[in-house]
């Protein structure tokens, strides 16, 4: 019978129309169109009109993958068993040269595996490692994807009938996990995906396991690992992964001993191993190490060998690290040397040589900065000019090297003064900026760029450079955002194109030198000072940088005692204050204030009271101090008051609580570059409303650092003693909410003394002794913190407020003195009392957190008691020590309370994470019977033992929460006991662990009371003689 021409048309119209219903699935997942897609493509079958064998191959292909798709969707195991069979007679009809037949191969493959996955039949997976091991096309991009394929399922094979039988004979086991291993990695090389990084080092851990250890292949395993694992590290940074490269490294190097065919790669790769872990911790002994194994590798490896000028630049490479680490100029003239050694082996086309002229240039550099020779900067010019010959122009990094060339060109300048070398210098900064994208390299360019225009300005003074460097200088700006480390250089930059030439910072510098060669003139250190104010309250320019600006002001000031002393102090506590609110997270504010500012507040107060300044000097405490903990206390500000000051005060205040809301989650969530830019908006929108309340009547200073007037009525429960250690003095402060504060100098001690007895006493709380002989070293300790702090302080207290024995007394400590149990103080000595005998002594982090537990905790008109929550965890997970009497404590709780307050119980295995966090933000009161952890180096990551892990203080911070009013912290790990201990010792040191925790729960809203009187009652029964604390 003969096909007509319509009968021919017909079947292809099936065909395209089941392609176009086949896409219309694949885009929308529409699952009646890949019905009708299947129906299409049988009835194109069915009319048996193809022309061609291969089309009719290519006809049964795209029948199969739709059955093969719906089996996936509908799990019908005959629309999988029909599609195997489409694509076995879809492969006999293609010619073996077609380029579809790899792909024919891997998707009949990879049905036969679907199959073999339902019912673990042999034949389907005996069939399917068949189809793979067809494709031997090993140019294909995809063939490394289907050498995993066939592994696995080898592997596959050989754990369901674990013999080697049931591989072909050219397959064993650990070849098979050998060859997985490298086809993982190979495809991580080139894909980047971390899954594949792991699962090379697990089949290469796999192989190692089963290999026998005379195979000569163990070595080949274990480079292989090894390169694995130094590969990992470098993504991620794990010093374990590193730590066993370099083990397995150093294996190989036992497999292949000299003579080895394999020991020049295997001392290279060590050496090279242990540089990256010399670059990491910078130990001498690893630059020594690397250098032997490199200078063995370079000893053994012949002249003619093509990796003998890698070893060669590798060696350099280390030999000038070694130059910066122990200035010996032998070494880097041997790393020129080797570098022009490797040179010369390089063709003028080599892959490497680009880079081996990189490095020469930068050894060039380095020889020119420790001997001051210009014919090394002319050379490293020729060297990178060079290497950018090389390069295409499409090469990624083309700009970081012009660049280089640019900055050598000037530096040439600068020492020769030749006009052509700024021009080249201009020339190379203009190339740069065409192949640099946008972002941090171009505006460093651009400020460059514009630098070296000045120059050329002030030596030339052709107005368009000027006109240009303007221009181009304000282009760097905008791209600098706000608070960038380099937006205040910027501006100088465009100051001096207006005129200047040096960097106010360089001002105040050369004029300090000039001071200190002719000290009798007083005209260069007040022109000193003058352009360090300039510098730290510019009107441009990020708060960073005028912060740094101003400590420099605050070091100078204090050396010289110049009378700028305080404002420079005042001024860097303002600039840092501003620079915190800029960043978003909690985490970052506190990262900030630990690398900038450790000492910040303490010796600004130092300043003002070594000028008589006593209320000034609380003032400013009080502003240091609050910068990182009372921050997110703005957002949470009652705002009663202000919606009772008339109708724009109702209007005022839901808009603050809004904005201050999602101002809080800003700063407890992930910081993204999205993320950054909403929370800098909010933080207009929200500076905007407090801006607007201020102008209310009665709220002028809303928000704003508190003056003494109101700070000194902390002090109506008592007085307040700030205890102050300052690299410059060491002072007590006695606030009084009648009184001026009353300065104490505190002559016999300093911060080298306080230091000393903080460390002392933390050794006490965390290595407790045994017997009289602790508690005779403890007693000595407390005898010298009376006789230099408390002692001063208590006769003041006397003989200037006449507080009567057996007052309340609050201490407020800074810096060192938080370590020291200045409550405990006494002079054991016959006849002669100690504090606890004079006063009774409780801490405050802050005057703040004082006045906010003195207001009211509740609306005026709400009588209901407050909710507690009581929660207990005495077996908490993560090794802790298991607490006894939790819940006997609780009962004590429960009892003493008055029956119109209900107390909710949290314990044992209820007492989780989520579940205590939720309890404790709908709870005002909060009573922890648990571990709590502090954390010195990462305090947000304190935490309090839970049941089923950690709960964080950051996680509190980080969740919504009603007003929280108190919480009370009875055990934690420092202070869990020691029934063996000293009494006194214990009582004495548990507050230590607990001050700083103190202030980090009030981070969180809650106000916190350590247990000292619950603790002294499981230590022992009360006696009179015992200190008395509380």
């Amino acid at each position: 019978m003969t096909n007509t021409e319509d009968d021919v048309t017909s079947a292809r119209d099936y065909t395209v129309i089941g392609d176009e219903l086949y896409a219309l699935f694949r885009d929308q997942g529409d699952l009646q169109a890949l019905q009708l897609a299947i129906g299409h493509y049988n009835a194109a079958l069915t009319e048996d009109v193809l022309d061609s064998q291969c089309s009719r191959s290519d006809q049964l292909l795209k029948l199969g993958t739709a059955l093969s798709r719906r089996f996936d969707l509908v799990g019908d195991t005959a629309d999988l068993d029909v599609a195997i069979d489409c694509h076995s007679v879809a492969i006999e009809l293609q010619t073996p040269d077609s380029l579809d037949v790899p792909i024919m191969h891997v998707k009949h493959a990879q049905m036969l595996m679907k199959r073999f996955a339902l019912h673990v039949n042999q034949s389907d997976i005996d069939l399917a490692i068949e189809q793979y091991a067809c494709i031997s096309n090993q140019t294909d991009p995809a063939h490394e994807a289907w050498l995993v394929a066939l592994a696995d399922a080898l592997v596959t094979r050989f754990s369901h009938w674990g013999d080697s039988t049931s591989m072909p004979p050219t397959h064993s086991l650990t070849s098979v996990l050998g060859n997985l291993s490298l086809a993982h990695f190979f495809r991580y090389q080139q894909e980047g995906d971390a899954p594949d990084l792991t699962s090379s080092i697990a089949y290469s851990t796999e192989a190692l396991e089963k290999i026998f250890s005379e195979d000569q292949n163990r070595s080949v395993l274990l480079n292989n690992l090894a390169n694995g694992l130094l590969l990992r590290f470098k993504k991620l940074g794990g010093t374990d992964d590193l730590e066993q490269a370099i083990k397995s490294y150093g294996s190989v190097i036992e497999l292949c001993p000299p003579g080895h065919k394999g020991r020049l790669h295997a001392l290279s790769n060590l050496a090279s191993a242990i540089m990256t872990r010399y670059e990491l911790q910078a130990s001498l002994v690893d630059l020594e190490i690397s250098l032997s194994y490199f200078l063995e590798a370079l000893d053994i490896c012949p002249k003619n060998h093509p990796d003998r000028p890698i070893l060669l630049g590798n060696l350099a490479t280390t030999l000038r690290k070694r130059f910066q680490h122990t200035g010996d100029i032998i070494d880097l003239e041997t790393s020129i040397e080797n570098h022009y050694e490797a040179l010369h082996a390089l063709s003028p086309s080599h892959p490497h040589r680009s880079d081996t002229l990189c490095s020469l240039g930068n050894a060039l550099q380095s020889r020119f900065a420790f001997q001051g020779d210009p014919g090394d900067l002319v050379a490293a010019v020729d060297r990178y000019s060079e290497a950018l010959h090389l390069r295409p122009p499409s090469y990624p990094e083309r700009a970081d090297l012009l660049n280089n060339i640019a900055n050598v060109a000037f530096n040439l300048f600068n020492e020769q003064r030749n006009p052509r070398n700024l021009d080249l210098s201009i020339e190379n900064y203009s190339e740069a900026l065409q192949f640099s994208p946008e972002g941090f390299r171009r505006s460093l360019l651009l400020h460059n760029l514009a630098s070296s225009l000045t120059t050329r300005f002030i030596y030339r003074n052709d107005a368009k450079d000027l006109d240009r460097a303007l221009e181009l200088g304000a282009s760097a700006l905008e791209l600098r955002e706000r608070g960038h480390e380099y937006r205040l250089s910027s501006h100088v930059m465009l100051a001096n194109a207006k005129g200047l030439k040096y960097e106010l910072e360089e001002y105040s510098r050369i004029h300090l030198h000039a001071y200190s060669k002719a000290p009798q003139s007083t005209n260069n250190l007040e022109e000193a000072f003058r352009y360090f104010r300039s510098a730290s309250t510019h009107i441009s320019g990020g708060s960073l940088p005028k912060f740094r600006v101003a400590l420099l002001w605050v070091k100078e000031a204090e050396v010289h005692k110049h009378p700028s002393a305080l404002d420079a102090h005042q001024i860097a506590l303002n600039m840092f204050d501003r620079h915190v609110t800029t960043k978003p997270s909690v985490e970052s504010r506190h990262r900030i204030v630990r690398e900038y500012a450790p000492s910040l507040a303490v010796d600004a107060v130092s300043c003002a009271l070594r000028l008589g300044l006593a209320t000034l000097a609380v003032e400013m405490l009080e502003h240091g101090r609050g910068i990182l903990w009372t921050y997110l206390a703005r957002f949470r500000t009652p705002l009663d008051d202000l919606q009772n000051a008339g109708e724009h005060g109702c209007q005022l205040a839901p808009e603050f609580v809004r904005l201050s809301s999602l101002l809080e989650d800003a700063a407890c969530g992930a910081v993204t570059e999205e993320g950054l830019q909403h929370y800098r908006s909010l933080l207009r929108e929200w500076d905007g409303v407090v801006d607007q309340i201020r102008l209310v009547d009665g709220f002028g200073d809303f928000l704003l650092a508190q003056s003494f007037s109101k700070l000194k009525k902390a002090a109506k429960n008592g007085p307040v003693i700030i205890t102050n250690a300052s690299q410059y003095s060491c002072d007590a402060v006695i606030i009084h909410h009648e009184h001026d504060p009353i300065h104490i100098p505190l002559p016999d001690i300093n911060t080298s003394d306080i230091l000393r007895l903080s460390e002392q006493f933390r050794y006490f709380a965390t290595n407790r002794g045994r017997g009289r002989s602790a508690e005779r070293e403890l007693t000595e300790l407390l005898r010298q913190t009376w006789d230099t702090v408390v002692f001063p302080v208590v006769k003041t207290l006397e003989s200037s407020l006449h507080l009567p024995q057996g007052s309340r007394i609050w201490w407020y400590p800074t810096g060192r003195f938080n370590s020291i149990p200045l409550h405990a103080a006494a002079p054991f000595r016959r006849g002669e009392k100690g504090l606890p005998n004079y006063y009774i002594s409780s801490y405050t982090p802050t005057l703040s957190a004082l006045l906010r537990c003195q207001k009211p905790r509740h609306v005026s008109n709400d009588k209901t008691p407050p909710r507690i929550l009581a929660v207990g965890q005495a077996a908490p997970t993560g090794g802790f020590a298991k607490l006894g009497t939790v819940d006997e404590e609780l009962d004590s709780l429960q009892s003493i309370l008055p029956p119109v307050m209900s107390m909710t119980r949290l314990t044992g295995e209820s007492a989780t994470r989520s579940e205590s966090l939720r309890a404790i933000h709908s709870s005002p009161w909060v009573h922890l019977a648990c571990h709590g952890k502090q954390d010195v180096t990462r305090p947000l990551k304190s935490c309090f033992a839970m049941s089923d892990g950690p709960l964080a203080l950051l996680d509190i911070v980080r969740a919504p929460s009603d007003p929280a009013e108190f919480a009370f912290l009875s055990a934690c790990h420092t202070a869990a006991g020691d029934n063996k201990a000293p009494t006194k010792l214990c009582i004495s040191l548990l507050r230590c662990s607990l001050l700083a925790l103190e202030e980090l729960l009030e981070l969180c809203g809650l106000w916190m009371t350590p247990s000292w009187s619950i603790w002294s009652r499981r230590f022992t029964k009360p006696s009179s003689k015992d200190h008395q604390t509380d």
